[in-house]
């Protein structure tokens, strides 16, 4: 398996605690009153996309057999 490396700023961080305020504040029936209201997001995977996971979950899958 490969390790994502992920190099966070400074400034996504204070956008991340600022998110995080807001929210804690929030009562959870809120937030769900507003999740329902909101379009939802919609994520397209191209065939060629597909099938790179689909080898990729077969080749962990073997190597994890194999080493057991």
């Amino acid at each position: 398996m490969e390790a994502a490396i992920m190099t966070l700023f400074p400034f996504q961080i204070n956008e991340v605690m600022h998110l995080y305020n807001r929210v804690s504040k929030l009562k959870p029936s809120a937030i769900l009153e507003k999740e329902q209201g909101e379009p939802q997001d919609i994520v397209l995977i191209s065939p060629e996309a597909k099938k790179k996971q689909i080898l990729e979950q077969a080749k962990s899958e073997v190597l994890e057999r194999i080493r057991k």
